[in-house]
């Protein structure tokens, strides 16, 4: 039997033709997602996680090839500051099975940012995997995926709420029938995932007022089914069509922390569940060799209920006064007749032209209608603040001005954001190039990147209310609402490779987003930024070595969202400084079986912070700013056996 590690998941995966028209393309401008879960294909050579610090930091380096080479064992250990990272993977391959294991740990403590200020900062992470393959014959391949990712005492200093416990399992099944190159064929995949959270504000904090203590706890599991069928016919024809399923179940509840009892005072979900159905399919046609023109379409119908919504809740602290329903909220803060149901359709297409004029070039030319479906942060948030039902009354009061403003209330009727854009994508290399510090026969080059402008109808934002159109109340809660926006980005890169063993890699990012609707910038746009590196590599009798110097340019932000009370204020001039950063590094690995990598990142101590604010959880209105980490200090060992 031949063992080998299997580095990647999508080494084993079946194929897939491109599918124009995804919604699934775009995101809420603001989310507060758990950090990415650590797969397979990026384990070994993970660094720890720091949502402060937004460096793109994957540099050369040629213990790489340790990660990817055939090995039935392999081992990762490193420091970087002070924290740390562990990773262990196992795998094998035979003529008909493979599978491997991977299991990782990280620990991330508080730090000092370059002013020598002290954050605390930190969180214990552990996960595992596993995958486990059955390719019977070239006809047909099954594969069976396991994640699992448990996350500890994630502090976050920026707001006032930790996620001191999440927890998600993925399972995963794939299988495919016919040829592999996608002349016929049907791909099946079942994924079933389940998140389990907890956050307070009193756990790894200390809070002086026990009045404020409060915890939330969210449950969410989401089944997804889905088939699609390749079919190569009448020579320049190829079509992909499928369908898939969507099942959603979310439950959210939030409590006043008390000595006694934990007082249940709010749905952050109100027991949502979404089935979603889609039907898509992309007709590919190739004119010639070197042109080939693609029209895709995606149907979404979205069927949601809110089972808890129309339930309000007792105070035991004052029996006349109830907690608001979501409903209530929702009548509240956006004055209709809100229901605890709500159906919604989309439609996408998407128009595309390939140009390949040789194999060493692509350039793709995009036009498209996408319709995005709100997210349920974005739809179905009651987080009352201030506001309590009066029974005597009969209807809600604001008690407290302040406490409104800390309110979260979704839109479960927000229009589909509907994005009409030109995409612009191409890459371009010549014949040397064989991959980064990598060329032959002279110097090698590769540059491209995508160039993007989108004119978007009911572009979903976050906003305080104040009134506005489809906007009943004035106290300053976070609202969801529809505006009309335009917005512009770049994303370019180069790369290349010169005097044998030098290289140079180059990025840039530019973004542009304005709230046409308002007449005021969009919130979250990512400032200009430019990224350069220089690397060195060569070679000695028992493996090779390398070094390289990189520097991370950030430009000032003054086209962003700073003030509640024109806008959501989520945006913080604090952190719309420019600021530049220089790292160094090198690493040196011994017959592809051992390698060191060490380096040192912001070495001249610089103290800034990110204009994009932290993410890991839903911070609408964070509290102050948190700066990155001052200069620090990594090293990091590699071993295969």
């Amino acid at each position: 039997m031949k063992h080998v590690f299997l580095g990647s998941i999508a080494v084993c995966a079946a194929l897939y033709a491109e599918q124009l028209a995804d919604p699934d393309q775009f995101k809420p401008l603001k989310s507060g997602n758990p950090p990415r879960l650590i797969t397979p294909d990026i384990a070994q050579g993970y660094h720890v996680e720091n949502q402060f610090d937004r460096a793109e930091r994957d540099y050369y380096s040629v213990t790489d090839k340790i990660n990817s080479a055939m090995s039935p064992l392999k081992l990762t250990s490193g420091f970087y500051g002070p924290n740390f990272y562990d990773s262990l993977t196992a795998g094998f391959m035979s003529d008909h099975f493979y599978g491997m294991v991977n299991t990782n740990y990280t620990k991330a403590n508080d730090y000092k940012d370059g002013d020598g200020n002290h954050v605390d900062w930190g969180y214990k992470r552990w996960g595992q995997s596993a995958v486990l393959g059955w390719k019977p014959n070239a006809f047909s391949e099954y594969r069976l995926t396991y994640l699992h990712d448990e996350i500890k005492d994630d502090k976050q200093p920026e707001y006032l709420m930790d996620p001191v416990s999440t927890e998600r399992h993925v399972f995963k099944f794939d299988a495919r029938g016919g040829e592999e190159d996608l002349s016929n064929t049907v791909n099946f995949n079942f994924t079933y995932r389940k998140l389990d959270r907890k956050v307070n504000n009193y756990q790894i904090r200390d809070v002086q007022n026990a009045d404020q203590m409060a915890r939330i706890k969210l449950e969410r599991n989401v089944y997804d089914f889905s088939l699609k069928y390749d079919r190569d016919f009448a020579k320049s024809f190829h079509n992909l069509i499928g369908v898939s399923y969507e099942r959603d179940e979310q439950m959210g509840e939030r409590y006043k922390h008390t000595a006694q009892k934990d007082i249940l005072n709010a749905y952050r979900f109100p027991d949502v569940n979404i089935n979603r159905y889609r039907i898509f399919d992309t007709l590919s046609y190739e004119i010639n060799e070197m042109n080939k023109i693609s029209l895709g379409f995606t149907y979404e119908y979205n069927d949601a209920r809110m089972k808890k919504a129309n339930e309000l809740l007792d105070n035991p602290q004052n029996p006349q006064v109830k907690f608001p329903s979501a409903i209530q909220l929702w009548n509240y803060y956006y004055g209709g007749n809100y229901e605890d149901n709500v159906d919604t359709e989309a439609f996408s297409a998407e128009l595309m032209h390939e140009f390949k004029p040789n194999e060493l070039q692509t350039y793709k030319t995009s036009v498209a209608h996408v319709e995005r479906v709100g997210s349920n942060f974005e739809r179905f948030n009651a987080l009352s603040g201030g506001l309590v039902y009066n029974t005597m009354q009969r209807r809600l009061v604001a008690q407290n001005a302040a406490m409104a403003k800390q309110g979260v209330i979704g839109n479960p009727y927000l229009a589909n954001e509907a994005h009409n854009y030109f995409k612009f994508e191409m890459d371009a290399r010549n014949g040397s190039y064989k991959g980064y510090m990598n060329s032959l026969l002279g110097a090698g080059f590769d540059f491209g990147g995508t160039l993007m402008y989108d004119e978007v109808k009911n572009l979903i934002v976050f906003d305080r209310a104040r009134g506005q159109s489809g906007v009943a109340a004035k106290d300053g809660a976070i609202i969801a609402r529809n505006v009309d926006a335009k917005i512009a980005l770049a994303k370019l890169y180069a790369k290349y490779n010169f005097a044998k063993n030098w290289g140079t890699s180059a990025k840039l990012y530019a973004t542009y987003g304005r709230n046409d609707t308002d007449g005021r910038y969009l919130y979250q746009m990512r400032p200009f930024e430019f990224d350069l590196s220089l690397d060195y590599k060569d070679y000695f009798s028992l493996g090779s070595w390398n070094a390289g110097a990189a520097m991370r340019a950030v430009s000032s932000q003054s086209k962003g969202d700073f003030s509640t009370e024109t806008g959501l204020g989520i945006d913080r001039e604090e952190a719309a400084k420019g600021f530049a950063t220089f790292d160094l590094y090198a690493g040196v690995e011994f017959r592809n079986k051992f390698g060191v990598k060490f380096g040192v990142n912001n070495v001249f101590d610089k103290t800034y912070a990110e204009f994009i604010s932290a993410d890991h959880i839903e911070a609408l209105a964070p509290t102050n700013v948190v700066y990155a980490p001052g200069r620090m200090f990594w090293l990091s060992f590699n071993y295969a056996y």
